[in-house]
C-alpha cells in the first residue's frame, strides 16, 4: 500500500528532528553508528563542516573545520548512553560571558532563504524542543521532557556562565551532549517505529534512503530567549488565522523571515559563532 501523503510529510519532518538530536555526532568520522532505541540505529555520515562566512555578526568564537578525513573526533562519554563529547581545536577572538545559548537551524536544502524545519514541542519560554529550535543555557546542563541534555565542559567541567572565556586558543573546550530516546521523539510525531520504517525503506524493502542534512549551529552570549517567546505567540496567532490540513505546515518565508527571532539570523544579529555542517543520515534496523 503506498503511504498517504500525509505520513510521508510526517515522516520528512521527522528525520530532521532525530537529525538535531543527532547533529553533533556527525562532526566526528565519516560513518558512526548511534545507538537510538533496543532496534534502531542512525548511520551518519559527514561530508564537511566549518564556521559561517563573516558578516554584519561580531565573531568571537571559532571552531575547527574539517570534512570526513580530518577535524575533531567523537569520544562517548563512559557509563552515560547515547552520551558523546566533541573537541578540537577553539579560538576564542574576544572574551566570551553571559547567558550561552544555542540555536541549531536544520535544513533539508543548502539553499540560503528556505525555511528551516518547524520546531516542535517548543516551551513556551523559547528554549528546548526537536527540529529548528534554540537552546537556552547551554554552559550548563539543560533538558526537556524528551531528554535533550547538553554542556559545554572546559577540562571536563561545565563552563560557568559567570565566567565565561576569556581570549585565547583552546584545545580542552568541549561540547558534551546526550540523544533523545528515540521511542519519545517517533512517538512525538504519532508514529510507530514500523510505520515509521516503512515511510523511509528503500525500493528494496530492507535498506533506507540516505537524506541529506544541512545544519547551522548558531552561538549566542547574551539572552535571546525572549525574541523566541514572543515569535511563539505571534507565530499562533498566525496560525489560529490560517486554515492548513497539516499541523506542522511551514510558514511562508515572508512571514517566517518577518518574526523576531528569525530577523537575528536573516540580519547576522547578536550571535558570536556559527558553524555549517552538511551529511548524510540514514536510519536503521538492528
Amino acid at each position: 500500500m503506498t503511504p498517504s501523503f500525509a505520513h510521508r510529510f510526517q515522516s520528512q519532518m521527522l528525520v530532521v528532528f532525530l537529525a538535531s538530536s543527532c547533529l553533533f555526532v556527525s562532526i566526528s568520522n565519516a560513518l558512526e553508528n548511534v545507538e537510538l532505541g533496543k532496534d534502531l540505529s542512525v548511520t551518519l555520515e559527514l561530508i564537511k563542516h566549518q564556521p559561517c562566512k563573516s558578516g554584519k555578526w561580531t565573531k568571537k568564537l571559532e571552531f575547527e573545520s574539517g570534512n570526513d578525513r580530518r577535524g575533531p573526533k567523537l569520544e562517548p562519554q563512559a557509563d552515560k548512553p547515547n552520551c558523546f563529547t566533541i573537541g578540537g581545536q577553539v579560538e576564542v577572538l574576544e572574551d566570551f560571558g553571559g547567558d550561552f545559548s544555542i540555536y541549531l537551524e536544520l535544513k533539508n536544502t543548502a539553499k540560503k532563504n528556505t525555511v528551516p524545519e518547524k520546531c516542535v514541542r517548543q516551551p513556551e519560554n523559547g528554549c528546548g524542543g526537536f527540529g529548528s529550535c534554540l537552546y537556552c543555557n547551554a554552559c550548563e546542563t539543560f533538558g526537556d521532557k524528551l531528554g535533550v541534555r547538553a554542556q559545554l565542559l572546559l577540562d571536563g567541567q561545565p563552563i560557568s556562565c559567570a565566567d565565561g572565556l576569556k581570549k585565547g586558543s583552546y584545545d580542552n573546550l568541549k561540547l558534551a551532549f546526550c540523544l533523545p530516546d528515540i521511542d519519545d521523539v517517533i512517538s512525538s510525531q504519532g508514529l510507530s517505529k514500523e510505520s515509521f520504517l516503512q515511510l523511509i525503506q528503500g525500493d528494496d524493502g530492507n535498506s533506507v534512503r540516505a537524506m541529506g542534512i544541512f545544519a547551522t549551529v548558531y552561538v549566542f552570549d547574551s539572552d535571546v530567549s525572549k525574541q523566541m517567546a514572543t515569535q511563539i505567540k505571534i507565530e499562533g496567532v498566525y496560525r489560529r488565522t490560517k486554515y492548513s490540513f497539516f499541523k506542522d505546515t511551514q510558514l511562508p518565508a515572508e512571514v517566517y523571515w518577518s518574526l523576531p527571532f528569525n530577523q537575528i539570523i536573516k540580519n547576522q544579529q547578536s550571535y558570536v559563532a556559527c558553524h555549517k555542517i552538511y551529511g548524510n543520515l540514514k536510519v536503521n534496523r538492528k
